[in-house]
């Protein structure tokens, strides 16, 4: 080990608290939407090629020192966030692997506390500062996999929201966890003039220093990009709240509650002009969710055919009740493996509205964008004695369900690159109900990703096609 080596263990392990203490405030600014941004895959590539340089350096000093118990636990360490890298890149683009997640969290997770452990306790503990970074490894894991075991056994929405928000909290000073192992190697680069050291060469002095150049500029860029991209996101996310604050003024807030005292809340536009005497179709419009459960209208927000279809022109063209419910946070519509669904409450909640006059049951429609995807396709495929047509856009469910849904008239979107919901999610179930007999209708925009409703609002004849279906 020499001075040379030090300061490029230190420059890492400094770049890497700096990348984790932006990823942490990047993802509370935005929420878990970082996840979708388009920068973010390369920015989590950066990021991990920068930890793992760091922890390579560590290892290699643990072998210097003979800390075996540190050296081979890091090993392991490494390894499985190798392997937890590589799974979140390949959930980026597909939800196949989804069922493997949480288990990797609390594998990382324990590996962490096991490694910290090692400082602890091993030869390690006589060095101050070791001691002090396996003590704040020991502390930042212990709270992320109490709240993560919490979460998953809790069947509380609410407790499951505040369990999220400290296990979000947590990853600040856990972006930190190195800052201890700094101190502790500048210590070290003090005592290597009474040490015998050997002499680096000037080619390596200079590679070195062009791979921590590299590695700066790397980072900044894909860091700008990131920021970018959060910038717009957030700016986005105003403007549609403007839009979902405007659309929610024509609408009725109420609440639904069943036998067992679960509550649901939803939001129910009546047709304009609406007269008792006739029968009007009821659009259930699924929000992509995932908004404070405390703020019933930015619920409503990502109920982008109840946006359409309140608007003036369109409530003149096509009088229908527009249906939007609640998804409380950690909840779904259903169709996403392993995911919390209030999809029950909500065929309830919908029955419910039976008993009011001029809801017409044989017209009832469901359409959702992303999460509301999902959720019109599983509703359809769990309850298709209830609905008479849907439009799932980037959407997706088990085709074994297919089946159950041939005589349902549907007409499916998604664009081609999505990188949040894979396309495959469509295609997939459109294959599989044609396979099972059925007709449905598929478009598919090549050029585009995620964001398409503008597309599919805009599809010739789209409005008119589901407001003539009716259920036999």
């Amino acid at each position: 080990m020499n001075k040379s080596l030090y300061n490029f263990g230190i420059f890492f392990l400094g770049l890497t608290v700096a990348c984790s203490l932006f990823q942490s405030v990047t993802q509370i600014w935005t929420g878990v939407q970082v996840y979708t941004l388009s920068s973010f895959a390369a920015w989590f590539l950066v990021i991990n090629a920068i930890a793992l340089t760091g922890g390579i350096f560590l290892l290699k000093y643990y072998y210097y020192r003979e800390y075996w118990a540190a050296f081979y636990t890091l090993i392991a360490s490494i390894i499985v966030n190798l392997c937890f890298a590589a799974l979140v890149l390949m959930l980026l683009t597909s939800r196949a692997l989804l069922n493997y997640y949480m288990p990797m969290v609390l594998t990382s997770l324990s590996i962490g506390i096991v490694s910290a452990l090692s400082l602890l306790f091993s030869s390690t503990r006589k060095r101050f500062w070791l001691r002090i970074g396996g003590a704040f490894i020991l502390v930042v894991g212990l709270i992320l996999v109490s709240t993560t075991v919490w979460t998953l056994f809790s069947k509380d929405v609410q407790l499951n929201s505040i369990l999220a928000k400290i296990a979000q909290w947590t990853s600040i000073p856990g972006s930190l966890i190195y800052i201890p192992f700094i101190m502790h190697f500048l210590n070290e680069i003090k005592l290597l003039n009474k040490e015998n050291t050997s002499p680096v060469k000037e080619s390596v002095k200079v590679t070195l220093g062009i791979a921590r150049t590299l590695a700066l500029i790397i980072a900044i860029i894909s860091g700008v990009m990131l920021t970018s991209d959060a910038n717009s996101s957030i700016y986005w996310g105003a403007v549609n709240f403007e839009k979902t604050q405007t659309m929610a003024r024509l609408f009725e807030s109420r609440t639904y509650v069943d036998s067992k005292g679960d509550t649901l809340f939803y939001h129910l536009l009546k047709p304009l002009n609406f007269d008792p005497a006739k029968k009007y179709p009821l659009v259930v419009s699924l929000p992509y969710g995932g908004q404070p459960a405390t703020d019933k209208i930015r619920q409503m927000e990502g109920a982008v055919a109840a946006e359409v279809l309140s608007t003036d022109i369109n409530r003149a063209n096509y009088p229908a009740f527009l249906f939007i419910p609640n998804c409380p946070p950690g909840s779904g519509w259903g169709g996403i493996p392993n995911y919390p669904s209030v999809d029950s409450l909500v065929y309830e909640a919908i029955s419910s509205l039976d008993k009011e006059p001029g809801i017409d049951v044989k017209r009832r429609y469901v359409t959702g964008l992303s999460r509301g995807g999902y959720g019109a396709w599983h509703f359809i495929c769990t309850r298709p004695d209830m609905f008479a047509a849907a439009i799932p856009v980037a959407g997706g469910e088990d085709p074994k369900l297919a089946s159950r849904i041939v005589n349902i008239p549907v007409w499916a979107f998604h664009g081609a690159n999505d990188k949040n919901v894979p396309v495959s999610g469509s295609r997939d179930m459109i294959n599989a109900i044609k396979k099972a007999g059925g007709n449905p209708k598929y478009t598919e925009f090549p050029n585009d990703g995620h964001n398409i409703w503008d597309r599919v609002n805009n599809t010739p004849g789209l409005w008119d096609w589901l407001f003539a279906q009716k259920r036999n």
